[in-house]
């Protein structure tokens, strides 16, 4: 299996661990194209490989997971999860997704994992939480213990 392949698997495999948190705190998947609709009916609810506006470049930007909870996140909450095997190319990108967070005005999160990214890209990222709508950058233990505290 290439290398490209084989992250993505990996980072499959973020998402699920992600989308099964929700769940079992209560959030219900719907469809990308319904959610912002639905947030009517007042209930925990998520979607995957949503559309949430534009990124920098003016392109129609694909969040990993919006949710939405009446109570916690009336405005909705990004979960973007990012994982990195091995060094690469990955971190380089980690700027866009910042400016992007800022053009699109949702609270977010970034869950990152994987260990294969330099210790100045994941210093560099820690650094801008707290800024412009990036809340929190965890790592996939930290995201637990943030969701069981019932933050989430």
């Amino acid at each position: 299996m290439n290398s490209g392949r084989r992250a993505n698997r990996t980072g499959r495999r973020l998402e699920s661990f992600v989308q099964d948190s929700l769940e079992e705190l209560g959030y219900t998947q719907t469809s990308p194209q319904h959610f912002f609709k639905l947030r009517c009916l007042k209930q925990p609810i998520y979607a995957y490989q949503c559309e949430i506006g534009l990124d920098i470049y003016s392109r129609k930007r694909r969040v990993d997971f919006i949710l939405y909870h009446p109570d916690k996140w009336p405005d909705c909450l990004v979960l973007q999860c990012k994982w990195q095997a091995s060094r690469g190319s990955v971190e380089e990108k980690y700027p866009f997704e910042i400016l992007s967070i800022q053009l699109n005005n949702f609270d977010t999160i970034i869950v990152i994992d994987g260990g294969g990214y330099s210790q100045g890209a994941l210093q560099w990222l820690k650094s801008q939480a707290g800024r412009n709508k990036l809340l929190y950058v965890f790592n996939q233990g930290d995201f637990h213990r943030f969701i069981t505290g019932g933050q989430l």
